[in-house]
């Protein structure tokens, strides 16, 4: 019995090193993304101070699955371009087909909203920071990411208007 909960020990912290390791390689080697924040900002009594996230790119996407009545799958894939800030911009949904070329991929999830309807979520839906800093977050316009080119993406931090840290 003991061995099979080092096993089960030893698996579960094999699975967690490895998601740690290709999060971290992420950081590390994606290209560098912006995505403009949507409004949103509730905050957490119980789970301390921190910002939902809603980036204006989810509406486009979830416009394009309207238009083509997918279903509501749990996840996908879009195509974006770059603009001169690096500002993603939606372009279409991705399905098989070749890229073009200054077209990366970026993936999404798709959660349903207490209010009915669906989200779509681009890596997280909410940036915690320390208690009390809330005045200094509250002027951010994008969300930065690095992304990998399979479009798996990692929030790095939230910036303001001009693309500076807060």
């Amino acid at each position: 019995m003991k061995r099979w909960i080092l096993i089960a020990w030893a698996l579960t912290l094999g699975v967690a090193a490895f998601g740690i390791a290709g999060k971290e390689r992420l950081l590390a080697g994606g290209q560098t993304i912006y995505l403009r924040l949507a409004p949103v900002d509730p905050r957490s009594l119980m789970q301390g101070d921190y910002m939902a996230l809603n980036f204006a790119i989810g509406n486009a996407i979830r416009e394009a699955r309207r238009q083509h009545d997918l279903p509501d799958a749990r996840a996908g894939v879009a195509v974006v371009t770059l603009d001169a800030r690096r500002e993603a911009v939606f372009v279409r949904l991705h399905g098989s087909e070749a890229l073009a070329p200054g077209e990366r991929l970026l993936r999404y999830q798709t959660v349903p909203t207490r209010w009915g309807g669906v989200q779509v979520q681009v890596s997280t839906d909410a940036f915690f920071f320390q208690e009390g800093q809330a005045a200094r977050f509250e002027h951010a316009k994008y969300g930065e990411f690095r992304v990998g080119d399979d479009g798996t993406a990692v929030l790095v931090k939230v910036v303001g208007e001009g693309l500076e840290a807060l």
